[in-house]
């Protein structure tokens, strides 16, 4: 296999919750290689390095991103989010080949964990659905990274992550479920014009969906 999964956690979420989603991602990763940084220690849960509880933000996300990078040894690594739900087909087994691209699912759906919001929106992109050159993510982390502190609980700095030149090679499958619970403080987020639905083929209903997860 030419990529290896990056899952990083902050190790806020419900630890009920996190375990099933983890179970899904061993359940369907097929033979990709695993490196998980995380905030506390993950037992068989591939490689693990833990950084410690430095807190939640975008800084520390992709510092911890950049960690896993930097051990990986594959071409390609492929981004794994601890509140997204990932299917069988479509994004694991995918097959990047240009090494200077970013790959980007395209069927990216939310899920709400609050009661009534009880149907599936679509996302465009999100960053647990991303497929990207290992060499070209390290060096661009690098610079992005650049000057800011190792780690900050600051959930407002900036980060000077894509910019306008950059192209994104879409592909797609199955839906990645991107579950919204509110424990990191995101209650929202941009969605597109796509009609909700009350299911989704290969997850079933958004409800039942719901309750085996969240029960």
């Amino acid at each position: 296999m030419n990529s290896t999964i990056i899952y990083y956690t902050s190790n806020l979420e419900d630890e009920k919750f996190e375990e099933k989603i983890r179970q899904n991602i061993l359940d369907v990763k097929g033979d990709l290689p695993l490196i998980s940084v995380s905030q506390k220690p993950l037992v068989d849960f591939g490689t693990n390095i833990c950084v410690g509880e430095v807190g939640y933000s975008y800084l520390n996300a992709f510092r911890q991103i950049l960690i896993g990078a930097k051990i990986a040894t594959t071409p390609f690594v492929t981004m794994c989010e601890s509140d997204c739900l990932y299917p069988r087909e479509g994004y694991f087994d995918f097959e990047p080949t240009d090494i200077n691209k970013i790959y980007s699912y395209n069927e990216n759906w939310i899920l709400w964990k609050k009661e009534g919001i009880n149907k599936f929106k679509k996302k465009l992109q999100t960053h647990g659905s991303m497929i990207y050159g290992r060499l070209w993510l390290i060096e661009f982390l690098n610079k992005c990274l650049k000057g800011l502190p190792k780690w900050s609980r600051d959930r407002k700095q900036g980060i000077p992550f894509y910019s306008p030149d950059q192209k994104f090679t879409y592909f797609s499958g199955d839906p990645i479920i991107n579950i919204i619970t509110g424990v990191n403080g995101r209650k929202s987020t941009s969605l597109m014009k796509d009609k909700p639905r009350d299911t989704l083929e290969y997850w079933g209903s958004c409800v039942d969906l719901k309750n085996k997860i969240f029960n």
